[in-house]
């Protein structure tokens, strides 16, 4: 399969901002387009569909709460004033 000088300008204008359309992508668009024709011929009706490429599954943790840090120490890092237990930051309307 080969793709026209306007085909692959129009390509370009919907799917990209290139501003110059270059020789050299026009042909390794073409021969990306022929390969994936020749990959469209492979059968896979015996290919389980996967999410990854490998059986790899990601194992995570609980979430635990931990109380390491008192509200105490957390509003003496500031220098705004404190309000309620809560740091007052200035308006910025």
């Amino acid at each position: 399969m080969s793709i026209t000088q306007d085909q692959m300008e129009n390509i370009i204008k919907n799917l990209s901002k290139l501003p110059d359309v270059d020789p050299k992508m026009f042909d390794d668009t073409a021969k990306i387009i022929d390969h994936m024709k020749i990959l469209e011929e492979v059968d896979t009706t015996w290919v389980k569909p996967t999410i990854s490429v490998s059986d790899f599954s990601a194992i995570l943790r609980k979430d635990i709460e931990k109380r390491d840090i008192e509200a105490k120490q957390t509003l003496s890092c500031t220098n705004h004033k404190i309000i309620a237990n809560q740091i007052a930051v200035p308006s910025i309307m």
